[in-house]
């Protein structure tokens, strides 16, 4: 029974420091915004700043998708996708540690959509966190929380998604690297 109770202590623990560092860095963003909108001249650092905080962040919209299309049309389009992609996995395993911690929160939601999402990544787990990664799409942050709520492994749920969101930034880099750099090219301005 004390182990019980100390196993539901470190779980509320861990969840309320994710929630807790997520808010921070919706926080951060917003009074240090122009830093943030600096870090893109940076190159690849820059994206991978932009992406941590992007994929950290629920409740502020971060351009972390202008940055990549912008940065793959003037660097290394795959590059840029990778390490963009590396950022916003980093920046999910906060939301995914607050589903860890916050268990019964997110037991209790009583949505259509938890309730397939649980059901998905019970079913076929990798596959859902991979496409889930890998489109673009609003849901990813519950679907984070729902897969640390059932204990997804966050090694495998780290690398899958890294893999489905180096694959969606990449092509996003890639269409800016075709469609703004013609559009540069034929301004004139490369």
């Amino acid at each position: 029974m004390a182990a019980k109770t100390e196993s539901r202590k470190r779980e509320y623990i861990i969840g309320g420091v994710a929630l807790t560092l997520t808010i921070a860095s919706c926080v951060a963003v917003v009074f240090y915004w122009d830093y943030v909108r600096q870090a893109q001249h940076y190159g690849y650092f820059g994206a991978f700043v932009i992406s941590i905080l992007a994929g950290a962040t629920v409740f502020v919209p971060i351009p972390g998708i202008l940055v990549v299309f912008t940065l793959g049309s003037v660097l290394n389009p795959a590059l840029i996708g990778i390490v963009s992609g590396l950022g916003e996995a980093i920046g999910s395993i906060g939301i995914y540690l607050s589903g860890w911690g916050g268990q019964k929160a997110v037991q209790n939601l009583n949505h259509q959509f938890v309730d397939k999402f649980t059901d998905w990544i019970r079913r076929r787990g990798e596959i859902a966190v991979f496409l889930m990664s890998a489109i673009l799409n609003p849901l990813f942050y519950p679907f984070a929380a729902i897969a640390g709520m059932l204990r997804f492994g966050l090694v495998k749920f780290f690398f899958l998604c890294w893999g489905g969101k180096a694959l969606k930034n990449i092509a996003i880099a890639y269409l800016g690297y075709f469609g703004l750099r013609s559009i540069l090219r034929w301004v004139g301005v490369l």
